[in-house]
């Protein structure tokens, strides 16, 4: 019966090796995966080699040129000199007289001022009479009894409007309330022929004017 005894020596293995290969397996497996169309097997059957790709160098930082400063020359203000100012004459100025003024008047220390009071006029209202009947017609006012209103013993009261002219006559009827037809046409008639007045006058000069009346129409026992 045989033995084998095999005596490794114990070695620790150094730190900087450990970094560097794991750094290099990890650029490799980055880089198989970012390429397309590779489909990476559950289990590689193969034998994997490690090869070291050198760390690229940071590029250079492009220094400008400095561009040289430009100055600025110094501005200078410009003055203009002041015009001289002409002369200029006050305009005279007219007091304007107060109430106080036209109170002394008569001469207690005022300005003297008086109010042409004859030249200040006011119209007066003119004076205007309505129309009014001439008592000289009065007995032509009554209109004639309408014979049919009277065999039927009906009596009324009927009111108009009456446009007396400027001669006193009258020149229009309107009707304002009638019980009948009869009583409104014997008053209408009645008026245009042989109603007199005495015209309205304003300031003495006659002028047409309306009028309301009302004629009753009775049966005396």
């Amino acid at each position: 019966m045989m033995s084998y005894v095999s005596v490794y020596e114990n070695k620790t293995p150094r730190a900087k090796g450990v970094i560097m290969a794991g750094a290099v397996h990890a650029v490799i497996v980055a880089g198989v995966i970012a390429m397309p169309g590779i489909e990476i097997p559950d289990k590689f059957p193969g034998t994997i080699i490690a090869i070291p790709v050198p760390a690229q160098k940071p590029p250079e930082p492009v220094i400008e040129d400095k561009q040289p400063e430009v100055k600025m020359a110094p501005q200078t203000r410009q003055t203009v000199p002041d015009k001289p100012i002409a002369d200029v004459k006050p305009f005279p100025i007219t007091p304007v007289p107060t109430y106080s003024d036209f109170g002394n008047a008569a001469g207690s220390g005022g300005a003297g001022y008086e109010i042409p009071f004859d030249a200040i006029k006011v119209a007066p209202d003119p004076v205007v009479v309505d129309a009014r009947l001439n008592t000289r017609y009065a007995n032509q006012f009554q209109p004639a009894y309408p014979p049919g209103q009277l065999r039927l013993e009906r009596e009324a009261e009927v009111s108009v409007r009456v446009l007396v002219g400027r001669d006193g006559r009258v020149k229009q009827v309107e009707l304002i309330d009638s019980p009948h037809e009869d009583f409104w046409n014997a008053t209408r008639k009645q008026a245009l022929k042989n109603w007199r007045f005495s015209p309205a006058t304003r300031d003495g000069k006659p002028f047409e004017s309306w009028m309301t009346l009302k004629v009753r129409f009775e049966i005396n026992s």
